[in-house]
């Protein structure tokens, strides 16, 4: 029997088919195009990244001034109360500077970076916080630490310590009822990574058609609380007639529920909103492959964790502890405030504000697994019908969230640029923020890194105690480069990982600048010895200083790839040479590829820039309002500085109607509308938009 012809497994793999891929490129195609593709993409992630840190700051003070003017007009604060506690804008245009003390650049530079790459510290402290700490974690926690929302290696490492933090809330938790209900760090940042990029892409697929269609009919009334009905129904009534209707001014819930106009008023509201449901279930039954892998994935905890500490858990309590992360901390604000979302341009009447509010109860209720009933909310249990007629369908859908690969199998990272990032990085950050994480650490010092033998702990030695923060208009920003030291002299794994793309592109760059093969030199240059010594003799006539360094870097990295086994330089570098091969072949997908993340990042950016130019409408029309309060207040001293009597705080008298124009209130449905131009002084609810 004849021995099989002897393959040559390493001719594909040659450094003449390297010559020859490249040369096949045109000159933008030579790695140009990818590299500033590339580069752009950067660029966009890191615009997202500062934005949305913007937006937050924004929205932090909205919901702050939201608080305060809800205080001032129970009377629990005086005015000038007020004033001192709002916050100074000004942060959002700081400017950033570099901390001029190196030991202590170089301190606070390896605390983030071990804050950053060991989830464990983030979760222990998410746990340990107050109330009050909570902003100021979650926004170093989200914005900062993990602020590049597209970046594979960052959203690994977020993720996982949501898992650890999960983890000790299930530990914890007394019972099933009482997971992930209250406000806690954890909730509030579960909340928070829903807003970020892909979470807004995705709502602004699924739900923008179906909410500006609902929003667009402004005489749409889907009201089915038969005293609101049997109210409304009077005054058409008499406006339209010009007569003084005889019907009881003030009839119980049951005797409004028991009129025949009503009803028939209500039943066609009822079938509306029983098809309105459908269609909402059916769009997101529909966006399963779209929904973002991070929020299927907290989803896939969820249902882990319940499972291990409640087995005998029911398939109910299941699925509402799944929707009530899905749908009541993600879907449903982007329905109750679309406009906040930017899923809907125009501006909200009461009626349609109504509208979306029932069908967040709806799916409220979807969530939980609850029927409608009681006295309080008798008036929807028609709608227990449309209930059980999509309850099946909605917790088959919440349950194949929960389908999705591994953390690791699905965040398949380009781990020779993602391990270079760990050893080191940038992240911008303000001075307060740096001394309020230093302050929380060495607080809960003894939970967070309870190992003496723990870096962080040395670290923070050499730190000293937290400084005091600093006023507001000293509070800048700082581009803090993040160090890993304890890996500065390991040739580990990763570093070697690192070291053979940086050698690759080294190859590549050498290969496309070096003078066209001939014949008879194909067969040396496949030599990379006598490679190296053609480029470094092509570099000294050229004055390439580029090619000299692709040299030197390749001379030196390859006796430490060659002694840490990935190299072997019997089979002429073959590893190199292979991986080089591949990336040129793919280089068109991959350009491809760059082009479509591009377009995909622009969107996000257009999406985050009108969300904050929204933000600064609803803050202008606070600030409004408080310059309204100032005005009356400085009028109304003057006129009375002449007598004798002591000043009165509060309460002051605004028209209903024009707060309502200003966007401070969104619905006084106790005001009659006759009423509403009148100043009376009256308890209203504020409702305000966070994002």
């Amino acid at each position: 029997m004849e021995n099989p012809p002897t393959r040559r497994p390493t001719l594909r793999y040659s450094v003449h088919n390297l010559y020859n891929l490249i040369q096949g490129l045109d000159a933008e195609k030579a790695g140009d195009a990818l590299a500033e593709s590339q580069r752009r993409i950067m660029e966009l992630k890191k615009e997202i990244s500062t934005q949305s840190k913007k937006n937050f700051t924004l929205e932090r003070e909205i919901r702050n001034l939201d608080e305060k003017i809800a205080l001032l007009i129970r009377n629990r604060i005086t005015f000038e109360e007020l004033l001192s506690s709002s916050s100074d804008l000004s942060i959002l245009h700081a400017r950033t500077i570099t901390l001029k003390d190196k030991r202590e650049r170089e301190s606070y530079g390896q605390m983030f970076y071990l804050l950053q790459s060991h989830p464990k510290y983030i979760a222990t402290l998410a746990r340990l916080v107050k109330i009050g700490e909570i902003d100021n974690l979650l926004q170093t926690v989200m914005f900062t630490l993990y602020g590049n929302q597209y970046d594979e290696l960052e959203e690994h490492l977020l993720l996982s310590m949501f898992q650890l933090v999960l983890q000790e809330e299930f530990k914890q938790a007394p019972g099933i009822g009482s997971l992930l209900r209250a406000n806690t760090a954890l909730t509030r940042m579960m909340t928070t990574y829903t807003r970020r990029g892909p979470g807004q892409q995705y709502l602004k697929q699924v739900l923008s058609g179906i909410l500006g269609n609902i929003c667009s009919q402004n005489d749409l009334i889907l009201e089915i609380n038969p005293v609101k009905v049997y109210e409304t129904y009077i005054n058409s009534y008499e406006t339209t007639t010009g007569q003084t209707c005889t019907l009881n001014r003030k009839p119980t819930p049951e005797e409004a529920a028991a009129n025949e106009e009503i009803k028939k008023l209500i039943a066609p509201r009822i079938k509306r909103l029983g098809e309105i449901t459908d269609k909402f279930v059916d769009a997101l039954i529909g966006s399963i492959e779209h929904v973002p892998y991070g929020i299927r994935w907290i989803c896939k905890q969820i249902a882990d964790l319940t499972q291990q500490k409640f087995p005998n858990s029911t398939q109910a309590q299941l699925c509402s502890l799944i929707g009530g992360f899905y749908l009541l901390r993600f879907i449903n604000p982007a329905i109750v405030t679309p406009q906040a979302f930017m899923l809907v341009e125009s501006k909200l009447g009461n009626n349609t504000r109504r509208n979306l509010t029932l069908l967040a109860k709806i799916l409220q209720n979807l969530a939980n697994n609850m029927q409608f009933g009681g006295v309080k909310e008798f008036y929807m249990e028609p709608l227990n019908v449309v209930l059980q007629k999509n309850k099946e369908r909605l917790n088959g859908f919440l349950l194949s969230l929960t389908k999705v690969e591994s953390l690791d199998a699905h965040l398949s990272l380009d781990k020779y640029l993602a391990l270079g990032k760990t050893s080191e990085s940038i992240i911008n950050i303000s001075l307060n923020e740096i001394y309020c994480i230093h302050e929380l650490v060495l607080q809960h010092q003894h939970l967070v890194c309870p190992d003496s033998g723990d870096p962080l702990n040395a670290v923070l030695k050499s730190l000293g105690n937290a400084p005091k923060q600093i006023p507001k208009t000293e509070n800048l920003n700082v581009d803090l480069r993040l160090y890993n030291f304890a890996a500065k002299d390991e040739h580990n794994e990763e570093s070697n990982e690192q070291l053979l793309i940086e050698t690759k592109t080294a190859l590549l760059y050498i290969i496309k600048m070096m003078p066209q093969l001939t014949p008879e030199t194909q067969s040396q240059h496949n030599d990379l010895s006598y490679l190296l010594t053609q480029a470094t003799s092509c570099a000294l006539k050229t004055s390439d200083e580029e090619m000299k360094n692709a040299v030197s870097l390749i001379n030196i990295s390859f006796p430490k790839l060659v002694s840490s086994g990935v190299l072997s330089s019997t089979d002429g570098f073959l590893q190199l040479r292979k991986e080089a091969i591949q990336e040129l072949t793919n280089y068109e997908e991959k350009v491809a590829k760059a082009i479509k993340d591009i377009e995909r990042l622009r969107s996000v950016v257009i999406s985050i820039k009108e969300h904050n130019k929204f933000l600064h409408q609803q803050y202008d029309a606070y600030k409004q309002y408080l310059n309204n309060v100032r005005e009356n207040c400085s009028s109304g001293k003057q006129a009375k500085s002449d007598k004798p009597k002591k000043n009165r705080v509060g309460p002051f008298k605004y028209s209903i109607s024009q707060l309502e124009k200003d966007g401070i209130i969104t619905e006084a449905s106790v005001v009659p509308e006759d009423k509403k131009t009148q100043c009376d002084t009256i308890f209203l609810k504020l409702h305000a938009i966070y994002i």
